[in-house]
């Protein structure tokens, strides 16, 4: 894990804002953050000067949020071509609310309208096999118009809007591009994503899908008279086999192991009747998962997926599934950013100023997570490779270990502890939150270490 510094020159130190200062300052301002990421802005930088360049640089008009994240983008995609594994682009639409901030400009309607805030379309690249979060791949930002309220248009005016929100699924394929030749990439999104268009543009570049449909469409070959509809269809499927996933914990439901029964079968679908004939078909494979016998109070899962990858046998299915089980990655990203970085209790007053924070704050949530991925991934090496010794001496020292042999494993669960994890056998692995607090507290405690031994005698 490298260290704050190291941290923030790679990921801003070549990014080209017009002026060699500004990237000065780019890595300054996202080291000061690294450090104290759910602060304010004033109190992250450290002196008045500091604060006053960031506002300055808050509100520089050369300084956009493309920008501030271009060289990340780039970053991520050069690892997923790269990659010897499945990648998984997923996808996910989350809102910033801003209510509260009634000063705030060029904000626009979120929720049932009555709130203010900004639309954000994140697609991270998840190595499938372990589960690690890559980074980025592309992330946009923009204010809902005020006149695109359902019940305020039809759907013809709604599709002839070129703002709709639906095209930033495809916008996001387009900008992402095609992988290499023997690279598999795979786009996983929930029911929001279950547009026809979407897939082709998935297609066009090269790329698989894993998307979870909501659309009751009628398969394709069918007679116009007939009466099957492919949800329908799949809920009459027998059970082909099962598996288990561990369902994360949300506000009033905890988290608990749920036992799935899978189906699946070859399906063609339709392109929607209100494009231009000649109507088109897309092969595809659908699979249906779901809880026969979910627990007392708790409603059932069923989740309906159509992917691109063939399901031959029960071990397609399962991997199927667990790629969409992945999605919630993308969630954990949101905490991170709306939680961890507290991105919607800044204060500044203006849209494009939020926007270009966002820059900074949606690459430190991809890190927040990576800590937890490296505990997780790496268990088993020696901590002092590929962390800062420093901070293993420190936690070494703290519980009574040789720095030299202690593992990844045993240094984060330090480290968690620091945070306020237990770390009892039946509280499973940390989460990013308890480790994150314990990081910042050991980078506290390194930073007593430097200062110290900078004393005169």
């Amino acid at each position: 894990m490298k260290t704050t510094n190291d941290w923030a020159q790679e990921q801003f130190g070549s990014t080209w804002f017009g002026d060699p200062r500004l990237t000065r300052r780019a890595v300054r301002i996202a080291e000061q953050m690294a450090r104290r990421p759910g602060d304010s802005l004033l109190k992250q930088m450290q002196s008045w000067a500091e604060q006053k360049a960031s506002y300055r640089f808050m509100g520089n008009q050369a300084v956009s949020h493309e920008a501030r994240c271009q060289a990340h983008w780039e970053q991520t995609r050069a690892q997923a071509r790269q990659s010897e594994q499945t990648v998984l682009m997923v996808q996910d639409i989350t809102e910033l609310d801003y209510t509260a901030h009634e000063g705030t400009e060029g904000l626009g309607p979120i929720g049932n309208h009555r709130g203010r805030g900004l639309l954000l379309h994140n697609t991270l690249a998840i190595s499938a096999g372990e589960r690690r979060v890559i980074g980025l791949a592309y992330q946009q930002v923009w204010k809902r118009g005020e006149t695109s309220h359902k019940h305020k248009e039809s759907r013809e005016q709604r599709l002839k809007r070129k703002d709709r929100q639906s095209t930033r699924w495809g916008a996001a394929v387009e900008a992402i591009g095609a992988p290499p030749a023997g690279v598999k990439w795979v786009y996983v999104a929930d029911r929001e994503a279950d547009i026809y268009d979407f897939f082709e543009q998935i297609q066009r570049q090269g790329s698989e899908l894993c998307i979870r449909i909501v659309q009751n469409r009628r398969p394709a070959g069918e007679s116009p008279e007939a009466s099957d509809y492919l949800i329908d269809e799949l809920r009459e499927q027998p059970e082909m086999g099962a598996h288990e996933v561990q369902v994360p914990g949300r506000p009033g439901q905890a988290a608990r192991q749920a036992r799935l029964s899978l189906s699946w079968q070859a399906v063609k679908i339709w392109s929607p009747r209100i494009q231009p004939a000649p109507r088109r078909e897309m092969e595809l494979w659908a699979l249906r998962a779901w809880e026969a016998d979910p627990p007392e109070q708790v409603s059932g899962l069923e989740w309906l997926l159509l992917t691109s990858v063939a399901i031959e046998q029960l071990s397609d299915g399962i991997e199927r599934l667990e790629w969409y089980t992945h999605r919630w990655i993308v969630e954990e990203y949101n905490s991170c950013l709306k939680t961890g970085c507290q991105i919607e209790r800044s204060q500044l007053r203006a849209s494009a100023s939020l926007q270009r924070l966002l820059g900074f704050m949606a690459i430190l949530a991809v890190r927040l997570l990576q800590l937890r991925d490296l505990a997780r991934s790496q268990g088993e090496r020696p901590a002092i490779e590929v962390i800062d010794p420093v901070l293993v001496q420190i936690i070494a020292q703290r519980e009574k270990q040789d720095p030299q042999s202690m593992k990844v494993r045993a240094f984060f669960s330090a480290v968690a502890k620091v945070g306020g994890f237990p770390g009892r056998r039946s509280d499973g692995e940390p989460g990013w939150k308890r480790l994150w607090h314990g990081w910042l507290r050991l980078l506290d405690w390194a930073e007593g270490f430097h200062l110290a031994s900078h004393l005169p005698p």
